[in-house]
Formats: C-alpha cells, structure tokens, sequence
C-alpha cells in the first residue's frame, strides 16, 4: 500500500483524474457484462476515494455522479425493471447520498491526519518547526545539496541570558517572547528557507543554496528585524548567533549542528550580542 500511495503522490492531479475515470469505465463494462443480478456498486467507491483523497472532494463528486449514472444506464441496458419505476431512482438516490456520504467522512479523515501531521511538525509554542522537523528537512536539503553540489548554510541562534528573563518576568512572558522572535524570524528569511525551534531558547535557520555573502544578507535582516522586535516589547533580551556556510556539504545534520552550535559559543564566549561567520569548504571541515 505504501508503494501504491507513493505512486500516487508523483502523478500529475490530471493523470489522477484519467485514471479514476477508466476504473469507473471498467467497471460500468462489467457490471453490463455481468448482468444485473451481480452488483458492483460497492466497487465504485475506489475512483470515487481516489479522486477524493488525491485531488478534492469536488473531483471526488463528481467521479460520483458519472459512477452512480453510470451504474443506473448499465443495469436499465442490461434489463433490469421493477414493479415500479420509481424504485429505480429511489435506489440511485439512495448510492449517491451514500457516496457523498464516504465523500464527507474521507475528508474528515484527511483533515484529522494532516492536523495530526501538522502537530507533530511543529514546536507547540511558538509555531516554527520542531527538532525532529528540522531533521527531516535538513537531511534533505544535504541530499538536495550533494547532487546539486550547491552551498548550504545554517545559522544557529540563542538567545543571551534567557533564564534571567524567565526568573525576571516569569514564564509566562518568557513564553510571548519566545513566540514573538520565532515570527520575527519567519518575517526575515525567505519562503526557502526554514526556521526551526530546536531547544528552549535555541532557534535554527537553514538556508539551501546560499553561500556566506547571501547568509550575510539574510542574517543581517534577521538580526534587524529581532533587534527591532525587541526594543517594541522593551525587553533586553539580545541573541548570540553562529552562521556556518558549507561550500562542500557534510554527510549529516549532527555535523550541521554541531558546526554552527560550536561557533555560536564562541560568539558567547566573546561578549554574546554578535553573529560569526565561517565558511567549510572540504569535508575535513577545513
């Protein structure tokens, strides 16, 4: 199921649709071929899910109205009759509402898992990606990277002396602050890039394709815009940031933060309220 899923998720929406119109054509073909008195209604439900759960509900209806039509012209064709004519559209009337009824519950279901998917994306708090978010993606974009052979760069934020903030003002505002630099963060990168929260004060940026004179540019904004930010809520919170750009890219995301998480230290180490910049350029991290 897995590989018929995946299958599915690499077709044009059109080939989707083509595909789920000659299932119902098939089948209308054998319920004619069939006869009557063997009944595939139950069978129409598969175009009718198909085109429902990969492309909408209202592809998903009208797939249904062709099937439930379709199915009526087959079985009249094929010599179906009743004591009243009136029983051949109450049964129609009755498969239509119960297809649009699985119509109505799949894309409920569909709503629930991506909701459940969303959740388990991101960081409950602030909205941003969480951890095991920003793992999957970076582990991408260093396959993306390896092929392409193009730069990758990430930057690595923390922010200074939070726990005193916390201690200070109490959680609760600690919290708002920590919501406030994550969309401060969102409004200063590209649609690209992605920002991730990674630890409680701790806030990653990776930015594919970039090198360190394009990191300069975005990170400065990125600085701005916090800088800004905090000065509208008059909180004296200031940021430590290490931006490591890899001109060859590593062979795992621990490499990527461990690099940047290393040199945002050492931005602490200095003063903190400051940004490093580094470039790699072969895998010995040279």
């Amino acid at each position: 199921m897995s590989r018929l899923h995946a299958f599915f998720l690499r077709q044009r929406k059109s080939s989707i649709f083509l595909i789920a119109l000659l299932l119902v054509a098939l089948l209308g073909w054998l319920d004619y071929q069939t006869g009557f008195e063997i009944s595939f209604s139950f069978f129409y439900l598969l175009p009718i899910a198909l085109a429902t759960w990969y492309l909408n509900k209202s592809s998903g209806y009208i797939i249904t109205i062709l099937s439930v039509s379709i199915w009526t012209i087959t079985n009249w064709a094929a010599g179906q009759t009743y004591t009243h004519e009136v029983i051949r559209y109450w049964n129609t009337s009755v498969r239509l509402l119960l297809f649009m009824a699985v119509i109505w519950l799949l894309e409920e279901f569909k709503r629930a898992l991506n909701h459940e998917h969303m959740l388990a994306q991101t960081d409950y708090l602030t909205g941003v990606a969480n951890s095991r978010e920003f793992q999957h993606r970076a582990h991408l974009e260093l396959l993306r990277a390896s092929r392409s052979n193009q730069p990758i760069t990430i930057a690595y934020i923390d922010v200074d002396s939070f726990k005193q903030v916390n201690d200070h003002l109490g959680h609760l505002e600690g919290d708002r602050i920590l919501r406030i630099i994550a969309q401060a963060i969102l409004s200063a990168i590209r649609q690209t890039d992605f920002a991730a929260r990674i630890g409680g004060d701790e806030f990653t940026i990776l930015l594919p394709n970039t090198d360190q004179n394009g990191a300069k540019v975005i990170m400065n904004r990125v600085k701005e815009e916090l800088t800004m930010k905090m000065k509208t809520i008059a909180s004296l919170a200031t940021f430590s940031m290490g931006v490591v750009t890899f001109t060859y890219p590593p062979t795992s995301v621990d490499e990527l933060l461990q690099r940047s998480d290393t040199l945002m230290y050492q931005v602490k180490l200095r003063g903190k309220n400051d940004m490093a910049f580094i470039n790699v350029t072969s895998p010995h991290g040279d």
